[in-house]
C-alpha cells in the first residue's frame, strides 16, 4: 500500500482518524470551484503534518458592498486602470500577482451566482465587466474553447493520466504506458498532448491509439489558443492539465515509471484535503538567494509553506520535482491558471525561466501567487540504482526516486537508462535506493552512505519487467522509423 497512515474516504473527503473540518466543505455543491479553506488549527492538518508539508494560504478578503462603493469612486477608476493595464517591456510579477488575486476574489463572489443561473451582468454590470476584462488580459488563451473559466470545471469529469509527448519523448512514453497497462494493470484513461504534426508525427499518434487501450492523443492547440501561449518544451505541461477532459489529473513526464499503481495518489489524504499534491526535488546548490529574493519581490503575502521551503532557508536552488503532479481542477483552478500564466511565452522567456529551471517551480510558485492550498509529500528526492553504478562504489548512483509515506519507492524520473543523455544504451539497476541531501550532481549519486536500502525482490522484478518491455518498444520504433510498421502487426 502507498500509505502507512490510517485513513478512510467518504465521498470526496479524507477522514484521517477524524472528521474533515466543516470550513473546507461549505457550499461545495453551490460552486464550480470549491477551493478548500485550511487552518493551522485544523486537526486534519495537524495529523497530516507528520507526513506532508501543507501550504496554508493567507486568506484573501472577500468582496463586499464597501468595495462596490470604492470601485465606483474616482479612486476606483485609478484602481481599475492599475489592474487592467500592464507595462510594455518585461512582465511585472508583482502586478500579475495583484491581478490574479483580484480575479480570484471576483470569481469566488460570482461563482455561486453563475452556478445558480443568475445573469450576473444584469445584477452588477460594472463589476462583471472588470472580472471579464481581467480574465481577457490574464488568460486570453482559454477563450478559444471556454466562454469563461467557469466552464472549465463544468466540462471536466472523472480521473485520468496526462502526458506531454513529442517525437523525442516517444521512446520513453511507449514503455511507460506499456508498464502502466501490462505490469501495473492501470486502467485509468490516458490523454497524450502534443502541439502539432511536427511535434508528434501522425504515425506515432496512431501507434499510441491502436497499441494501447483507452489512450487518446490530443493536439493542445485545438483547446488552448496557441497564438497567445506559444507553447513549447516544458511549458506545455500545466496547459495540458487544464486542457484535459479530466477533473482529477495525474500529470506524469514521459520518462516517469511507477512502482505502484498511480491511481493510489488520487486517494492520498493530503491531496484530498488540498486539491494539489507535489513532490520535492533533490537538494542541490545551496546558498541560492535568487529564489527567495524573487518571491519576496512580488508576493505581498504567502502561505505557511514558503518560510519552510529550502528556497527560504537557502539550502537548495531546487524545490519541486514536477515529474508527477496531482491536481483537482475543481479545487485548485486558480493555482493552475497561475501556473499556466507563468509558462506563457512572454512570461517564461523574460522572467520565469530566467529564475528557475523550466516548469518545475512554477507549480508551487503559481499556487503561492493566488494563495491556493497545496501539499508536498515530506521527503526529498532520493536515488534508485546500483552501488557504484558509474560512480563511487560505496554510493547508490542512478535516477531520481520518490518515496511514499511508508518510505518505500513510489516512482522515479529519468527513464529506464542509467543516464539517458550520457549512457543511452545502459539500463538502470534496481538493487538499491538511498536518501540524503548531499548529491553529487554530475554522477547522480547520493554521497551519504548511512541511508542506503536494498530494494525488495518484487521491486527488482518490476524493474526487470520494464526492461523487457522496452525491447518491444525498440522493435516497434525501428519499424516506425523505416516505414514498415502497421497497426495490424
Amino acid at each position: 500500500m502507498y500509505l502507512s497512515i490510517q485513513w478512510t474516504v467518504s465521498s470526496d473527503k479524507a477522514s484521517i482518524g477524524i472528521a474533515p473540518s466543516v470550513s473546507s466543505l461549505v457550499n461545495q455543491s453551490h460552486r464550480y470551484v470549491y477551493e478548500p479553506v485550511l487552518s493551522s488549527n485544523d486537526s486534519d492538518i495537524i495529523h497530516l503534518s507528520q507526513y506532508y508539508d501543507i501550504a496554508i494560504p493567507h486568506p484573501l478578503t472577500p468582496w463586499t458592498k464597501a468595495d462596490d462603493v470604492i470601485l465606483n469612486s474616482s479612486l476606483g477608476q485609478m484602481f481599475k486602470s492599475e489592474l487592467l493595464t500592464t507595462g510594455e517591456v518585461v512582465p511585472d510579477f508583482r502586478h500579475l500577482t495583484n491581478q490574479q488575486r483580484m480575479y480570484k476574489v471576483l470569481f469566488q463572489m460570482f461563482d455561486p451566482m453563475v452556478k445558480a443561473g443568475i445573469n450576473v451582468q444584469e445584477t452588477n454590470d460594472e463589476l462583471w465587466h472588470l472580472f471579464r476584462s481581467l480574465e481577457s488580459r490574464l488568460y486570453p488563451w482559454i477563450h478559444m474553447t471556454f466562454k469563461s473559466a467557469f466552464e472549465i470545471p463544468q466540462v471536466s469529469q472523472g480521473t485520468g493520466i496526462v502526458l506531454c509527448v513529442g517525437n523525442n519523448q516517444f521512446r520513453y512514453a511507449v514503455t511507460a504506458i506499456r508498464a502502466l497497462r501490462e505490469v501495473l494493470h492501470t486502467r485509468l484513461p490516458i490523454e497524450i498532448f502534443y502541439i502539432d504534426d511536427n511535434d508528434l508525427s501522425p504515425m506515432k499518434r496512431l501507434y499510441f491509439e491502436t497499441e494501447f487501450t483507452n489512450v487518446k492523443t490530443r493536439d493542445i492547440s485545438k483547446v488552448i489558443d496557441n497564438k497567445w501561449a506559444v507553447l513549447g518544451g516544458w511549458a506545455i505541461k500545466p496547459y495540458a492539465i487544464l486542457a484535459s477532459s479530466f477533473t482529477e489529473v495525474i500529470m506524469m513526464d514521459a520518462d516517469v515509471y511507477f512502482f505502484r499503481k498511480p491511481e493510489e495518489l488520487l486517494s492520498d489524504p493530503a491531496y484530498l484535503k488540498t486539491g494539489a499534491l507535489f513532490f520535492y526535488d533533490r537538494t542541490l546548490f545551496p546558498k541560492w538567494f535568487k529564489g527567495r529574493d524573487w518571491l519576496l519581490s512580488f508576493l505581498p503575502t504567502y502561505s505557511t509553506q514558503f518560510p519552510r521551503s529550502r528556497w527560504w532557508n537557502l539550502s537548495s536552488s531546487h524545490e519541486q520535482e514536477a515529474g508527477v503532479v496531482v491536481i483537482n481542477k475543481s479545487k485548485s483552478l486558480f493555482g493552475l491558471l497561475s501556473t499556466c500564466k507563468m509558462n506563457g511565452k512572454k512570461e517564461r522567456d523574460e522572467v520565469t525561466y530566467k529564475h528557475v529551471h523550466g516548469d518545475k517551480e512554477t507549480f508551487w510558485v503559481g499556487y503561492e501567487m493566488t494563495q491556493t492550498p497545496y501539499a508536498f509529500l515530506k521527503s526529498y528526492g532520493a536515488v534508485i540504482g546500483g552501488l557504484g553504478h558509474k560512480g563511487d562504489p560505496s554510493q547508490v548512483c542512478g535516477n531520481q526516486l520518490h518515496l511514499g509515506t511508508d518510505g518505500r519507492p513510489l516512482w522515479w524520473n529519468g527513464g529506464m537508462f542509467r543516464d539517458k543523455n550520457k549512457y543511452p544504451d545502459e539500463y538502470l539497476q534496481f538493487t538499491h535506493f538511498a536518501t540524503g541531501q548531499d548529491w553529487e550532481f554530475q554522477t547522480s549519486c547520493i554521497i551519504e552512505t548511512d541511508h542506503i536500502y536494498q530494494t525488495t525482490l518484487e521491486e527488482q522484478h518490476l524493474g526487470e519487467q520494464y526492461i523487457q518491455l522496452d525491447a518491444v518498444r525498440k522493435h516497434d520504433e525501428s519499424k516506425i522509423d523505416d516505414g514498415t510498421w502497421n497497426q495490424s502487426q
